[in-house]
């Protein structure tokens, strides 16, 4: 597989050898080799992802075990230039079962089996236990094979009919409320440019839009669908029945919205939105449209897929690794958005997820009831509210800088032995693994004089040379002119007469993804961990109905300091498994040989022949190099 540069996206090559098999010929000789070159997006087209569901998905692989396509393959989002061959166990957890099913894809087994798997959310910080359903079948006349996964929130689908399309988006909008719509191709001509581009209105003048040019934006898209309906154009019928059924079953919370909101005590409380299975995402107020524009796009967003995913309200708060003065809880940078699924009962047993409700707050509204669940607590205490996989939603924690801004660190960066002491009571459950298709900056060098080893480059990396001797070639007339300048914005050393430069790139490597998860005690828990000079206490609960934890711990003092080595989970560069001592993975070998014809004559196969050079060449071949590097030497 490869990256096509003309943006096709990852390239798949079929190949299949001619032989000469015709009546006459006496002998199976090799004509040539025919081969086509297909887009793993018209494969990915053909999954039923409407019907999947957003945590559903589809994947297919080849005889080696390789991942042609699959959601987490980097590739084919356009992430890597030269991706890696990745083996469906090096993108899905690594586990017995998911072993077992790797060979019988290879060997064309068609099954159906339910997993209990490790599920990443789409931010890869956070990770949950899920029973997935894996069904994969030999794709016919090929050496692939393919396998859905369906989540128990789409193991039924909702098919909507009877509304009728050719009148439009009719459905009622309620005051200041606003809709926006996620670039699904609804129709054929609809331009998805509409919801992926920026549209700016006339008197802006600023590079990123501002609402009344959000509402522009949304407005002409929804303006667009409603005039393809209307003169009935070729569209996708179940889609259009889906939004349509959105737009009208959702109108009804706009009176809700708007008596909820006028209350002064929710001044907090920044937005209110309802976002469906059929792209559709309904907010309140309509000046909050530029806080969810990054997620228009409900079916990728964080939130949507956690919800999806969860029973109970999810928390979530955007992840920083470091504290930040300069933010406090009247930055869009800090909301907290509490989301949770909607859930349809089926009459067939099971249930169905058609949309995801929520709101989004300042931290101020999260703080302020934590505050009040301690308050008269003693001031060697310090309170958490944690999220599922340890990252802080509101706290009580002051630290050494009162101002600090810490919601949405992961607590091992706050409180390391608080963190280290949770996940040995099994509070919280640490998991590691492998990203294969990291990116890596490195500093390279290269310099304007000097001589180095003369290799032939591959047509790869023709074009980055030629760019490199470009710049290179202007640095040195620029040091030359303004040396002074050069030499301290671009100079990191100058040996002799030649000047060393570097530039910043960026090239595949290994890195150490690491998750944290609820552990087995994680309902309720408590304990002691001693720090240096003292002793600690921690009691944990899980609170009801929710993905957060609340955690009260002694607080550190002047006489009680605990190791402060921050615990991150941040990506790091590794050198990854030791694969020299790794078992070895299944491979299909071909099963089938082309068949050999009865006619064929092999008197000339099995022999061969040798040719010896004469003793003269071989001397006069060695006088002329001799002779050549002697030129070469003397014009240095």
């Amino acid at each position: 597989m490869f990256l096509c540069l003309q943006n096709m996206g990852m390239i798949t090559t079929v190949t299949l050898p001619v032989y000469n098999v015709s009546y006459e010929s006496n002998n199976q000789t090799i004509l040539g080799v025919m081969g086509l070159d297909v887009t793993t997006r018209e494969m990915i087209d053909t999954i039923p992802k409407r019907q999947l569901g957003a945590n559903g998905y589809g994947f297919a692989i080849n005889p080696n075990g390789f991942v042609l396509f699959h959601p987490l393959m980097k590739g084919q989002m356009g992430y890597l230039t030269d991706p890696p061959s990745l083996d469906l166990l090096e993108v899905e957890l690594d586990t017995a079962v998911k072993t077992v099913l790797r060979k019988e894809m290879i060997n064309g087994v068609t099954n159906e089996r339910v997993i209990d798997t490790l599920v990443w959310a789409p931010d890869m910080f956070h990770a949950g236990r899920r029973n997935l359903t894996y069904c994969h079948t030999h794709i016919t006349n090929t050496d692939f094979s393919l396998s859905l996964v369906v989540p128990p929130e789409n193991q039924h689908h909702l098919v909507i009919s009877g509304f009728d399309a050719s009148t439009g988006l009719t459905a009622s909008i309620g005051e200041n409320v606003s809709l926006l719509l996620a670039p699904f191709k609804y129709c054929d001509d609809f331009d998805t440019n509409f919801l992926t581009g920026i549209i700016v209105g006339e008197e802006a003048t600023e590079l990123h839009p501002g609402i009344s040019d959000l509402h522009l934006k949304y407005g002409q898209a929804l303006s667009s669908l409603d005039e393809l309906l209307k003169a009935k154009a070729k569209c996708d019928k179940e889609l259009v029945q889906n939004l349509l059924w959105d737009l009208e079953a959702t109108s009804v919370v706009d009176s809700e919205w708007a008596a909820a909101y006028a209350d002064e005590a929710n001044e907090d409380v920044r937005s209110l939105f309802l976002a469906t299975n059929g792209g559709l995402t309904r907010l309140y107020p309509d000046s909050a449209i530029g806080l969810h524009e990054s997620e228009a796009n409900n079916w990728a967003a964080h939130y949507y897929s956690r919800a999806l995913a969860a029973n109970d309200f999810v928390y979530s708060a955007p992840y920083r690794e470091y504290q930040n003065e300069s933010m406090d809880d009247d930055d869009d940078e800090t909301l907290i958005t509490i989301a949770k699924a909607i859930s349809m009962d089926v009459p067939a047993g099971g249930i169905f997820k058609p949309a995801v409700v929520g709101t989004k707050v300042s931290p101020a509204f999260i703080e302020s009831v934590v505050h009040s669940a301690t308050y008269g607590s003693d001031d060697d205490v310090v309170s958490y509210l944690l999220d599922d996989a340890g990252f802080v939603i509101a706290t009580t924690w002051t630290g050494n800088q009162s101002e600090a801004f810490v919601v949405g660190m992961f607590l091992g960066m706050l409180d390391p032995a608080l963190m280290t002491r949770l996940i040995e009571a099994d509070v919280y459950t640490r998991v590691e693994d492998y990203d294969y298709q990291a990116l890596c900056k490195i500093q390279v060098q290269f310099g304007s004089a000097g001589s180095a080893p003369v290799y032939i480059p591959s047509i790869s990396n023709l074009h980055l040379l030629v760019e490199k001797a470009i710049r290179a070639h202007m640095s040195v007339n620029l040091y030359a002119a303004v040396s002074g300048w050069l030499h301290s914005a671009l100079a990191d050393d100058v040996v002799g007469d030649e000047l060393i430069l570097t530039e910043e790139e960026e090239e595949n490597c290994i890195k150490l993804l690491i998750q944290h998860h609820y552990g087995p005690h994680s309902s309720d828990a408590m304990g002691t961990f001693n720090c240096s000079t003292c002793e600690r206490s921690f009691k944990s609960r899980q609170v009801a109905h929710s993905n957060l934890l609340f955690v009260v711990a002694t607080a550190e003092d002047d006489d009680c300091r605990c190791d402060h080595t921050p615990i991150s989970v941040q990506p790091r560069r590794v050198d990854g498994p030791d694969v020299c001592n790794a078992k070895p993975h299944y491979r299909r070998r071909p099963s089938d040989c082309y068949s050999m014809n009865p006619n064929e004559d092999d008197s000339d196969c099995g022999r061969g022949s040798s040719r010896f050079p004469s003793a003269q060449l071989m001397i006069i071949s060695t006088i002329l190099i001799s002779i050549i590097n002697k030129a070469l030497v003397a014009s240095q």
